[in-house]
């Protein structure tokens, strides 16, 4: 086993993957598959890990659809979206203060955290397919958060 495993899954493609992060500029749907559960990875251009997720949470396995989380994230658009939340609070704002110019506009900053977001930020995800998928990526999500393996995300880890 690596030293990104937990529970008896080896997520060393969530941290060191043999190939390169996928951009959010990218179009998720040639990477992640439509169906299952994914656990995601979010890296800054420092390498930094920046950020945990899940998607494909639906009860009913063939209901399940990571993509459309994917798809949610890179467009920038705050509203329903956590992850944009974070994003805009902590990168978007402060470059905003720091070049002081900024008119307000309605959706416009949500274009601003959409545009950040396909510039800087990529990610690595693992697929699970099974009936308890679902449970599978929320268990390793709220583990990594928590930091069992010794380090955390730097936007959602536990306090």
């Amino acid at each position: 086993m690596s030293n990104y495993s937990i529970d008896g899954f080896d997520l060393t493609g969530l941290f060191k993957g043999s190939t390169d992060p996928i951009s959010f500029a990218d179009d998720p749907r040639k990477y992640i598959p439509v169906t299952g559960s994914i656990i995601y990875s979010v890296w800054n251009p420092k390498a930094e890990f920046v950020y945990i997720g899940i998607a494909g949470l639906q009860k009913n396995l063939g209901r399940r659809n990571p993509v459309s989380r994917m798809v949610s994230h890179a467009s920038g658009r705050r509203s329903g979206d956590q992850f944009c939340i974070y994003v805009h609070d902590h990168y978007v704002v402060p470059e905003l203060v720091k070049c002081g110019d900024y008119s307000p506009k309605n959706g416009h900053l949500d274009v601003i955290t959409r545009d950040y977001i396909r510039k800087n930020l990529s990610y690595r995800f693992l697929d699970f397919q099974a009936n308890d998928s679902d449970a599978v990526v929320r268990s390793l999500e709220k583990q990594i958060k928590a930091g069992v393996l010794g380090f955390k995300p730097l936007l959602n880890g536990d306090p």
